[in-house]
């Protein structure tokens, strides 16, 4: 069909002119071009039409895409391509008219198809445009149906240089379109695929970064243009993504409340809200669109939500859901959340965005294990959240509804650790030794930071017996370690066996291990401090009071402002008040109220210092050989 279509057109020497050779050459060329391609030498004939083409300006498109049909499987698939190639470029050489106008747009549509086919679509893009601005400039009737096959061809090839992705050349090509639709032959031809060129020209247009504002624009003229159409709510969605990259807030937020209006259960929903509560960068309230907000709080169907939005929705607008709502989606995040990221991100959005009592909320939910079906990661993370912030209460009080005998499968093994030390830092030893000792002998914990606390609790809260076992549990694996670090680990763990020894009423041993914690070079000076106050309280408890004094004031020397420098102050005080020597006395509180005036001990000290009698009335230069060494080693106490 499309070889005698060409063949009964106008033929090249009653149609077109020439420029180059003589006028009696170029039929004779043409003779023989045909001569060789008729008895089959394919090769000759495409070498010949070649040479001809560069030698004359005359039209030889249908020279060109008869031998390309009649080379298929003898050619190379590029020599044919180059065939068609030359084809379009050869109607470059004459205008369109009223006699060719139907041939020329037939060339282009076949050239531009075999192109498509072949893979080429870039290279028919200038084809087919070519082919639209000609019938645009001419106003020239090339046939309805020809005409509706060039729209369809061009339509095909801006999807795939749309999915290739070219978006530049894609937009040429859909702007073309939309532009022939305009005149008068175009309108009806286009007519079924306005709707689609319009989109495809948005579309384009919005894949290139730079062009955001017109891609806004044009987007929205197809919604205007086609409310109804099914690709209209990706469109709008598509015109919002736009909006927000430009930065217009304002009138992003108006687009997305239309949206939500509009299209409230749609697929793309999520997505707007996602990033529309993602936007948030201020702490503080959040302020919703009315849309957006009433999405979230009534009509969004929370089962559907994704755990990205459930996890954006308890971080942002927490505070402002209703009560029925905020359980759901707590629930959604602990059953959820595998890994307990997102409940880590929830509360630490929270505690950043004054929502502190909403992340309380959550947090409480989570570390209660009340929900049969949480995630241990969730849990783990609310609990680790409280650790971090300090709630050992809230952590405490969940610790004391459990039943160590009855375990939980959401509570990991740092969930028990954490409530164990929670039980510690609120002052519950006998509690936290059942938990430390669970961890160890239950949960298999063997970290020495476990077994220390373990230790630890049990020399202040369990048996003698039951803590020198757990004291030796721990200085085994003190000796199983060969780090860097197994001096201080040393250090900390002969300081509890010297409470240990106390406990049993041994001082002398209790100072010796004391005595060996302030001697070891990998003491921290809070160890040492430590030590050395404790030294002194031996001393105490024994009623050596000027030994104590002797060791007291060593105290401040090793950790200069620590937490054992008010309280030495405070008990040797206190010694040299059984000694009688109350001026002494006097001067250790006076020092403690000028340096450490805000320390829980200054009370204490503010009132055995009212109570002595005569303070003023010596100095404690003249109070005796103890005063004298505890002045001289620390001259603070003239202060």
């Amino acid at each position: 069909m499309l070889l005698s279509v060409l063949m009964m057109g106008p033929g090249w020497s009653q149609s077109n002119g020439h420029a180059g050779g003589s006028t009696d050459d170029v039929p004779a060329a043409i003779r023989q071009i045909h001569l060789d391609r008729d008895s089959g030498d394919l090769a000759g004939a495409r070498k010949r039409l070649l040479e001809l083409q560069q030698q004359s300006e005359v039209d030889l498109s249908v020279e060109f895409v008869l031998l390309a049909r009649k080379a298929v499987g003898h050619l190379e698939a590029t020599q044919i391509d180059a065939l068609y190639i030359a084809a379009a470029d050869s109607l470059t050489h004459t205008d369109c008219t009223a006699g060719n106008c139907e041939q020329r747009l037939l060339i282009r549509t076949v050239v531009a198809t075999h192109l498509v086919q072949a893979g080429q679509s870039q290279v028919a893009v200038p084809v087919l445009v070519a082919a639209m601005d000609e019938l645009q400039r001419t106003q020239v009737a090339g046939g309805d149906k020809r005409q509706q096959s060039l729209v369809n061809v061009a339509m095909q090839t801006a999807r795939l240089e749309l999915n290739a992705p070219r978006p530049e050349s894609a937009e040429t090509l859909y702007q073309s379109i939309l532009q022939f639709a305009e005149t008068h032959s175009g309108r009806q031809a286009v007519a079924d695929n306005r709707a689609m060129a319009m989109l495809g020209l948005g579309w384009a247009t919005a894949m290139q970064p730079e062009r955001q504002r017109d891609a806004a624009e044009r987007l929205q003229q197809f919604a205007d243009a086609f409310p109804t159409h099914q690709d209209a709510p990706q469109t709008l969605a598509m015109r919002i993504h736009c909006l927000r990259q430009l930065d217009q807030w304002d009138e992003s937020d108006s687009a997305t409340d239309d949206f939500l209006s509009r299209w409230p259960a749609h697929e793309l929903t999520e997505s707007l809200v996602l990033e529309t509560l993602a936007r948030r960068l201020d702490p503080g309230p959040w302020s919703p669109t009315p849309a957006v907000a009433d999405w979230i709080s009534a009509q969004g169907d929370t089962q559907r939500w994704s755990i990205d939005l459930v996890a954006a929705v308890l971080s942002v607008a927490g505070e402002a859901l209703p009560a029925d709502r905020f359980d759901v989606l707590v629930e959604r995040l602990a059953t959820e959340d595998s890994n307990g990221q997102r409940t880590a991100g929830v509360l630490s959005e929270l505690s950043h965005n004054e929502g502190a009592a909403v992340a309380e909320q959550v947090a409480a939910r989570l570390i209660a294990c009340d929900l049969p079906a949480a995630s241990e990661m969730a849990c783990e993370s609310a609990c680790r959240w409280a650790g971090r912030t300090g709630r050992w209460s809230m952590l405490a009080l969940a610790a004391g509804t459990i039943e160590l005998d009855q375990p939980i499968a959401a509570r990991t093994v740092h969930v028990d650790r954490l409530f164990a030390e929670a039980l510690t830092q609120t002052s519950q030893g006998k509690q936290a030794f059942t938990w430390w000792a669970h961890l160890v002998d239950q949960r298999g914990a063997t970290d020495f930071a476990t077994l220390l606390r373990c230790a630890e609790t049990a020399v202040s809260h369990a048996e003698v017996t039951e803590a020198g076992r757990r004291l030796d549990r721990v200085r085994r694996c003190v000796d199983e370690l060969a780090t860097e670090k197994m001096d201080i680990k040393t250090a900390l763990v002969d300081l509890l066996d010297a409470d240990l020894a106390i406990r049993r009423l041994d001082f002398p041993r209790a100072r010796s291990l004391f005595e060996k914690v302030v001697q070891s070079p990998q003491s921290t000076a809070g160890l040492r401090g430590r030590a050395q106050w404790m030294i002194g309280e031996t001393h105490f408890m024994q009623h050596h009071f000027a030994e104590a004094i002797d060791a007291y004031r060593q105290v401040e020397g090793m950790d200069p402002g620590g937490p054992y420098a008010a309280p030495s102050l405070v008990q040797a005080g206190k010694s040299f008040e059984q000694l009688g020597r109350t001026q002494e006395a006097g001067v250790c509180y006076g020092t403690l109220l000028n340096r450490f005036a805000d320390s829980a001990h200054a009370a204490e000290a503010r009132r055995r210092m009212a109570s002595l009698p005569g303070t003023r009335q010596k100095s404690p230069g003249r109070a005796g050989k103890n005063a004298d060494a505890f002045d001289s080693d620390s001259s603070r106490l003239r202060r």
